[in-house]
């Protein structure tokens, strides 16, 4: 069985439509984030290693289906908005992303639409966000270009480098690589909810030192009882 995958494998990362592939993958996991593009990039890395691809052919071909992806979301947040906010249901973690990087597009919206890619489903939201706050459409295409070149060359060299390491074996290869990019994921995550974690209690802290004075305040205006005689 595992020779059968191997050779599967090999025969599946010499194809010549596998570039259209990850074309069209990409174009659907910048709409859809529960489409996983990033593993048969990773394969393509591998397959790059042993020969069967071009590195820089598979880079171009996920940075041009992410674009051509992002945008098209863009867009979708530009013209329905309003619709894309309140189908995101109150309280969970997609709402609160989206409500974090709309607000936060105003200060940092270049550091936010190159970093949310890197977490699960959040160049998606980054997307949708931009459009319904009326980000400048120049400046997202910009961004978007340069986020969706830097995060392909990303996941492409990590089945690049497994593949060179792994020579012998192309699946321990891309069993390798996508544990790699599954554990720098999750490390991303992990520090994304802490920064957030961290930023919600320092919002917070103010708010309660000015009810604290407040209320410190209002005792202090209120006159002293009389002596009773």
């Amino acid at each position: 069985m595992i020779d059968g995958l191997r050779l599967l494998l090999e025969g599946a990362l010499a194809s010549q439509w596998l570039l259209l592939v990850i074309v069209g993958l990409a174009v659907v996991d910048a709409l859809l984030p529960m489409v996983p593009s990033e593993a048969l990039i990773i394969a393509a890395g591998v397959g790059a290693a042993a020969g069967d691809q071009s590195l820089i052919a598979v880079i171009a071909a996920a940075s041009i289906g992410s674009f051509v992806g992002e945008c098209t979301a863009f867009l979708i947040g530009r013209g329905f908005g309003t619709a894309v906010r309140a189908r995101l249901t109150p309280g969970t973690q997609r709402a609160e992303l989206f409500t974090r990087t709309e607000r936060t597009l105003t200060t940092r919206g270049g550091l936010i639409l190159l970093t949310a890619r890197y977490i699960p489903a959040g160049r998606t939201v980054a997307a949708l966000a931009a459009g319904a706050s009326s980000f400048p459409g120049r400046r997202y295409v910009g961004y978007s270009a340069i986020g969706a070149t830097m995060s392909a060359a990303y996941v492409a060299m990590l089945g690049f480098i497994g593949g060179a390491t792994f020579a012998s074996d192309p699946l321990v290869a891309l069993a390798v690589s996508l544990g790699i990019g599954t554990v720098i994921g999750s490390v991303a995550g992990l520090a994304r909810r802490l920064r957030s974690a961290t930023a919600q209690v320092t919002e917070s802290s103010p708010v309660a030192a000015t009810r604290v004075h407040a209320d410190r305040d209002s005792r202090a205006s209120i006159p002293p009882l009389a002596h009773a005689a």
